[in-house]
């Protein structure tokens, strides 16, 4: 699976809410908050955080990165996808259900030789 801007965007949009706002204490960091810090249009980063920007820069990702305090690599990280509970269960039971069968099938075999 290729990268592409809709990750990148997710990827700025998920470190700017894990950053504290300095304009609402308690609170994640606002897109207007980050495009001035970056000095950058609060549209860009809007478009950029929802993958439409076509093109954005290493300039323009640099002074994200800077007002973020993070590494311009951390925009770049593959996103993993969320297993869930119930997937996690299923794939188990059913890794049992075939080794139970497959120890079966093989101990009738045994038994025919």
């Amino acid at each position: 699976m290729a990268f592409t801007l809709q990750d990148l965007g997710q990827n700025i949009r998920r470190i700017r809410l894990t950053k504290n706002s300095t304009l609402r204490p308690g609170r994640p960091m606002m897109q207007k908050e980050l495009a001035d810090l970056a000095g950058i249009p609060a549209s860009s980063l809007c478009n950029i955080e929802n993958g439409k920007y076509r093109n954005p820069t290493w300039e323009i990702l640099s002074k994200i990165a800077r007002a973020l305090d993070c590494d311009l690599s951390d925009f770049f990280v593959t996103p993993q996808k969320e297993v869930h509970a119930a997937e996690i269960a299923l794939r188990e039971m059913i890794d049992l259900l075939v080794r139970e069968r497959l120890d079966s099938f093989l101990k009738e075999k045994n038994k025919i030789m």
